[in-house]
């Protein structure tokens, strides 16, 4: 019995110390938010939006790694309103373009891992207001069509090559609310994720509202497979997400909580840091601890 309980304690400190061992702080060497606004983080990577249309890039130790804008020819300005990062350090932002007195365009440009910009993308009236990397390398987007008319429908989520080539368009605008709009521009942060064989995205949570149009009182939260087929919605208030490697969601609105997709409940998690829940690297959650320069990494529980 004495060895039996020896034995538990061991086990009992080994996991511990294991857990122990992966929880991380990683100081940043610069101002994360310098407009306030939430950075993205994406595979240890960090997007910090700043001021004149720049983005400011961070490699996983906590290094500045590069200053960017995106370029597009015959445009007055450009704005990147979001960005994710490939395993390979290939930055790909959701970038709104317009020339005085046009209307606004669409695209998405590419930087390598030194920030020269590899490629822009026209998207056209198709506007993407988040992006990111599916284990295949294409780009995945969600976006709106501007003041379309209402008996225009088109699709939310897009899959396109690194090459510039549409691969896939699904989830159509009229499989939504006819109002608001689901999606609409923002900048930083995430709402856009691929996780193994899932693509999953936060819907009304960035709406444009429309005279006399109410916000919708909950966020929806809708995945697809990597094929773009639908496998499930549902509701809930959460604020700051995170999508583990392993499917996991995990959410922030107060606490942080892991959603039960099959009860559509949450369940609080505890032991968490005083801090933003920025989204998961692999099985980790990673907040941005308040008022520092600091990330740090927690294991899913």
């Amino acid at each position: 019995m004495h060895f039996i309980l020896v034995l538990c304690l061991l086990l009992t400190i080994s996991s511990t110390t294991a857990l122990a061992a992966e929880a991380r702080d990683v100081y940043y060497q610069g101002d994360v938010a310098p407009l306030n606004i939430m950075p993205t983080f994406d595979k240890g990577y960090l997007v910090v939006y700043d001021r004149d249309h720049k983005i400011n890039v961070y490699a996983p130790g906590g290094s500045p790694l590069y200053s960017a804008s995106a370029q597009v020819p015959n445009t007055d300005w450009a704005d990147i309103e979001n960005a994710a990062v490939d395993t390979d350090g290939t930055l790909a932002g959701a970038i709104e373009h317009r020339r005085l007195k046009h209307e606004s365009s669409g695209g998405i440009v590419l930087f390598d891992r030194t920030g020269t910009q590899i490629r822009f993308i026209d998207t056209g009236q198709y506007l993407p207001t988040q992006v990111c990397f599916a284990p295949d390398h294409s780009i995945w987007t969600i976006g709106w069509q501007g003041h379309v008319g209402k008996n225009e429908d088109y699709f939310i989520l897009r899959d396109y090559s690194q090459e510039g080539n549409e691969l896939g368009a699904f989830l159509p605008r009229s499989s939504f609310d006819a109002e608001p709009d689901p999606v609409g521009p923002v900048t930083g942060g995430w709402q856009l994720r691929t996780s193994n064989a899932r693509v999953g995205a936060i819907f009304y949570v960035s709406s444009i509202l429309g005279k006399w149009q109410k916000p919708r009182s909950v966020g929806q939260w809708v995945e697809t497979d990597l094929k773009g087929k639908e496998t499930g919605r549902w509701d809930f208030a959460a604020r700051l997400l995170a999508f583990t490697q392993s499917g996991a969601l995990y959410g922030q609105e107060h606490d942080v909580a892991v959603f039960d997709r099959a009860t559509s409940s949450w369940r609080p998690v505890a032991g968490m840091p005083d801090g933003n829940l920025l989204g998961a690297d692999g099985d980790s959650l990673v907040f941005s601890l308040r008022g520092q320069n600091i990330l740090r990494w927690v294991p899913a529980r």
